[in-house]
């Protein structure tokens, strides 16, 4: 009898070849699979890449001045020419047996335009006391453009780490703390100078010198220890004061000097004419200016964004420079980038930024960096404001004569 059975090889075939087709299938969706996985990871990489990149380039641009020229828009400084330029105060506190914080704005000129270097203390910053009998005192820059605590003829004399005769604006401190006989100085907020010994507690009876003091005025006033470079925002201070606060009036200065017992000196220097310099704190303790002469920081800005003379990117010294920059990255050739720079304006209460308007020039610039991702309309995009002077944009609670 017939067996239909024996035709089922045939029907195997068919499914064989049914199999292969979805085999081939999968296969070919497997493939595509992968590829957009490749895709999606060459894409991770790139934005890695683009990140990485975006950061670098923007410390490089941060790292530059905010403008090669300047302190701060629409304000002033003292310059003090190194000859015989100083500011007479009255002794604001008994500095020599109490904790004491005294900060300032500091510019010293580069080497080689004008810098005085010729005797071991080139700037006085502020001196107290005579030569002989002791005591004396003096917070200084030394010949190496290193902040100098120098007490007492020596007996206590530590140095910092930073040259600052670069021609930029820095924030400096020094701390005497009598409660755990300590000494420390920061420079742009960084303590450079920390040392367990406070020295002996003195008592002066001589008024305060700023760029000079009592030894050189009146025993060796030929004396290459006077300061040369600009003053600004001096603060004297009865408490020691915290890393934290000193940073905090670096970043945003004081709003309110006149009701903060503990400040008993605050020459803003910002009233730009005549021979006095007037004291915000409580004490106003407005003092006489000999021979330093005020310099107007109001149109100091460059108004044009963009380079000045110089031709490369090692030369770019302020971060405007760097505006409308192209560039490419020689190990990644596909990602390219581009850097762009504007005044704004910082809303010194909520921090808010706002565009300045064309031609406007502020304290603050906001640098932009954006690095495009191949095959894609996407870009890394990371933006940080620069400040001129950190401690600008603040409005005085109260002064009753001005600035």
């Amino acid at each position: 009898m017939y067996n239909k059975r024996r035709f089922r090889p045939g029907y195997a075939i068919a499914e064989i070849l049914l199999a292969m087709v979805i085999i081939s299938i999968s296969f070919l969706q497997l493939s595509r699979s992968l590829g957009n996985v490749m895709d999606v990871a060459k894409e991770n990489i790139f934005v890695t890449r683009a990140i990485n990149i975006a950061n670098s380039t923007m410390e490089e641009v941060m790292a530059q001045s905010f403008d090669e020229k300047g302190s701060e828009a629409g304000g002033y400084a003292l310059e003090f020419d190194g000859e015989n330029d100083y500011i007479l105060l009255s002794e604001v506190i008994d500095i020599g047996s109490t904790s004491s914080t005294v900060s300032m704005w500091v510019k010293v000129p580069v080497v080689g335009e004008g810098n005085l270097i010729a005797d071991e203390r080139v700037g006085i910053l502020l001196g107290i006391g005579r030569y002989s009998p002791k005591p004396n005192a003096n917070w200084e820059i030394n010949s190496n453009g290193q902040i100098r605590i120098h007490w007492n003829e020596a007996e206590i004399d530590f140095p910092g780490s930073s040259d600052l005769r670069d021609g930029k604006w820095h924030h400096i401190a020094f701390v005497r703390d009598t409660s755990n006989n300590s000494l420390k100085g920061y420079v742009d907020g960084v303590v450079e100078i920390d040392e367990n010994d406070a020295g002996t507690n003195l008592e002066f009876d001589e008024a305060f010198y700023v760029g000079w003091d009592h030894r050189q005025k009146d025993v060796n006033p030929n004396n290459d220890h006077r300061f040369h470079g600009l003053i600004d925002e001096l603060q004297i201070w009865d408490i020691a004061r915290t890393q934290a606060q000193i940073i905090a009036d670096y970043k945003t200065g004081i709003t309110n000097p006149f009701n903060n017992s503990n400040l008993k000196l605050y020459l803003r220097m910002n009233n730009g004419v005549g021979t006095t310099v007037f004291d915000h704190s409580s004490n106003m303790v407005h003092s006489p200016i000999t021979g330093a002469t005020w310099t107007d920081q109001s149109s100091s800005w460059s108004t044009i964004l963009g380079k000045e003379t110089e031709d490369s990117w090692s030369k770019y010294n302020d971060v405007d420079d760097f505006h409308t920059v192209s560039f490419t990255d020689t190990d990644y050739s596909q990602l390219g980038g581009r850097i762009y720079v504007k005044y704004v304006v910082v809303d010194p209460t909520s921090w808010a930024i706002s565009d300045a308007g064309e031609g406007t020039t502020t304290d603050y610039k906001q640098i932009t960096v954006k690095i495009g991702i191949p095959g894609s309309t996407d870009s890394t995009q990371l933006s940080a404001i620069k400040s001129a002077k950190i401690i600008q944009n603040y409005g005085l609670t109260y002064s009753p004569y001005g600035n």
